[in-house]
């Protein structure tokens, strides 16, 4: 019945990517926006209430919509308008940049928001970037747009702004459970964030299906594999069981080699991002890093903790190339899982499909399954949850009048309602979960149609479609900072492998707790103010810096400028130039780091940057040298020649005096043709800073994939 069901999922997709939706001939985004509508000001007493679909003008007005005239246009600002906008062409090509299923499904809900509301969306792009543009325009009280589309992690940066309104007001909207998934949770004691994308794990924990078949220990007595999926369905997969599952995969691989290419010399078992690993745990015990408040030190939220140190230290889960400040190489786990290097990792949701083919090649599948239970709890629990990071975020910014905001929200909800119910080809938001993780595991690659597990997959990711649990850190600017290493992954990593100084988890997060606390504290303070926070800092731009050698009384300012979002030009002084120790101006070389600039604005943010000088001889007659890489890198079909990075051919490109010059490269493309595959020489000319000369052939291979 499954099998059938997705066929139909599938084809009914297939269908919708192919219907016309709306009127393709003139943009929905094309109007004038106006100030106000004729709405109740009374946001408080708003219905969720969808539209009919007669969408006559006297339903818009009962909802709230502009019956009749010019429409209202609701700006719809975003960091990449060719993600949103069904009516973006590619300037090169001119064709649409959306996938012609998603661009279906948006026109769709334009379609929709027009009849029911009068109302248009016009997507635009912020000119520089989502932080310094919201707030700069909220200053100058002429926000920039009125739904705010945030990338997911700028939340803390823009929440603590106070560019957004807080929407506590407008909850009514969101009472109907079609509706309800669109708001996010309260943050700050208010509602400030909207999300429209559909919850999926952002690192699901997978497994290669096919290695666990060659471990006899996981058969059962018949010598059936007994796979994670059939432990899912006993309500077996539990923590427990996951540690043992792991030592007996530990076991029969420990001595087999790992493919070319993987980190570690031995198939692993759990080569995983720990830090992803930990967060499956803690949602699965029903606890957090952040709800409303800092959670981290929850007795749930240690115990899931201690989990993962048991599966550390007994050498069952493996950190992916653990670097010098105790975090895993980012992606790492996964990209070794694509090579057949370890069985279970956690993975990056936009990589598995290119591991899945990855895996299919060798003829093996994969698997998603909820990442496991605590011993006392069941697949029905409450608190059993799979961690989302609940992707981008959409806001309103302050300036936006009640009426629109109301209007707005109103649009927006039937936008995304319309858009999803269009791509699953469904009738209602509940019935869309089913279809989705149909389509969500098609499009990964895994094996649905297995004979032995398909059905079970399918079953494991709709329960993990349908019990999500959102990663409220990673909005709030708790997850990460490599620049301070003070909050959450940091002090999880560093406790995880006993960094020097740092106590067990447990004890380590009570100390180092209110490096958490105080970053959350500073936002709630803000919030509490009326006033915007300007909290961006300028930006300094530098020149390079390229001497003589025996140069002196260098003026250093020169080389740098600053600017501030608010404050315009910020000069560079001489007292806040300082200039490293070891850059010694009489002899050649490529200093990194030689000199620093810091710039603050009126607000007290500080920026600083750091200039690399090059000191040459200018008596230098001999010709630089230049050694290709030994594997060169290859050309895209059509690729256009000016974008190609020559240096990334050479290995090395010195002057006489070791100076490196590999950023002084040119290529002769008389005999290069990137329309055509094949293999051509390419001549290139490396010079040096007195104009020196050099030439090297490399071999370059254009491919059609």
């Amino acid at each position: 019945m499954k099998r059938k069901l997705l066929s139909l999922v599938l084809s009914a997709a297939l269908v919708l990517s192919m219907a016309a939706c709306g009127n393709e001939d003139e943009p929905a985004n094309g109007s004038t926006p106006q100030d106000s509508v004729s709405l109740s000001s009374e946001p408080e007493s708003s219905s969720a209430g969808e539209p009919s679909d007669e969408g006559d003008a006297s339903d818009a007005s009962d909802v709230g919509g502009a019956a009749s005239g010019e429409p209202t246009v609701i700006r719809f600002g975003t960091h990449w308008v060719p993600e949103l906008d069904p009516y973006y062409t590619d300037e090169v090509t001119g064709e649409y940049t959306m996938g012609e299923r998603e661009r279906q499904a948006a026109l769709a809900g334009l379609e929709a928001i027009k009849k029911a509301y009068n109302v248009e969306f016009e997507f635009l792009q912020y000119p520089v970037d989502v932080a310094s543009d919201l707030m700069t325009s909220v200053l100058a009280q002429d926000p920039i747009c009125d739904l705010a589309l945030m990338w997911g992690g700028v939340e803390p940066t823009i929440l603590a702004q106070n560019v957004l309104q807080d929407l506590s007001a407008y909850t009514g909207l969101f009472e109907d459970d079609e509706a309800s998934w669109l708001l996010k949770g309260s943050v700050f004691d208010g509602y400030y964030l909207l999300g429209y994308e559909f919850g999926e794990t952002s690192f699901p924990l997978i497994v290669n299906m096919t290695m666990l078949e060659a471990v006899d220990s996981l058969k059962d007595e018949n010598g059936k594999t007994i796979y994670p999926t059939d432990l899912f369905k006993e309500g077996k997969w539990t923590w427990s069981t996951f540690k043992d599952y792991l030592a007996k995969i530990k076991a029969y691989y420990s001595n087999v080699a790992a493919p070319d290419g993987a980190y570690y010399d031995y198939v692993q078992a759990y080569e995983t991002d720990f830090r992803y690993a930990a967060l499956g745990a803690v949602h699965a015990n029903g606890g957090a890093i952040y709800d409303g408040g800092v959670t981290a030190d929850s007795a749930e939220t240690i115990e899931a903790v201690a989990y993962i140190q048991e599966l550390v230290d007994e050498e069952l889960l493996t950190a992916c190339h653990l670097q010098d400040d105790y975090t895993p190489e980012w992606l790492r786990g996964g990209n070794d899982f694509g090579k057949g290097a370890t069985v279970f990792t956690d993975c990056g949701g936009w990589m598995i499909g290119g591991h899945s083919t990855e895996c299919a090649a060798r003829g093996e599948s994969i698997g998603i399954i909820p990442w496991p239970m605590p011993d006392d709890a069941t697949v029905d629990s409450e608190t059993y949850r799979q961690s989302t990071n609940g992707g981008n975020s959409v806001g309103v910014l302050k300036g936006v009048s009640p009426e629109k905001t109301e209007l707005a929200l109103k649009a927006f909800i039937l936008y995304w309602q319309t858009y999803h119910k269009t791509i699953a080809g469904v009738d209602t938001i509940a019935d869309y979960h089913a279809a989705a993780a149909l389509d969500k595991l098609a499009g990964y690659g895994v094996d649905l149609y297995n004979e032995t597990y398909g059905d079970d997959l399918i079953d494991c990711y709709t329960y993990i479609m349908s019990h999500m649990s959102t990663n409220y850190a990673n909005m709030m600017g708790l997850w990460e900072d490599y620049n301070t290493h003070d909050q959450w992954t940091e002090i999880l990593g560093q406790s995880l492998f006993k960094a020097p100084g740092m106590s067990s988890y447990d004890v380590a997060i009570k100390a180092n707790l209110t490096n958490l606390t105080n970053k959350t504290d500073s936002i709630a303070a803000v919030l509490k103010t009326e006033g915007v926070h300007d909290n961006q800092k300028p930006n300094i731009t530098k020149e390079k810096a390229i001497l003589t050698a025996g140069a002196a009384d260098v003026d250093w300012t020169q080389y740098f400028s600053a600017e501030d979002a608010v404050d315009g030009v910020i000069e560079i002084t001489a007292d806040s130039i300082t200039v490293n120790e070891g850059l010694d101006l009489n002899t050649p070389g490529k200093y990194e780091k030689a000199v620093t600039a810091k710039a603050s604005d009126k607000s007290g943010n500080e920026a600083s940057s750091d200039l690399t000088v090059i000191v040459y001889d200018a008596d230098n007659t001999d010709a630089p040298t230049a050694a290709a890489k030994e594997e060169l890198p290859t050309v895209a079909l059509n690729t256009e020649t000016s974008g190609i990075n020559w240096s990334d051919f050479l290995e090395s490109a010195e002057d006489a005096d070791g100076v490196d010059v590999k950023d002084n490269v040119t290529a002769d493309l008389s005999t290069l043709d990137t329309t055509t595959p094949g293999e051509y020489d390419v001549t290139l000319t490396v010079t040096d800073y007195v104009g020196n000369t050099a030439e090297i052939t490399v071999k370059v291979t254009v491919v059609s994939e």
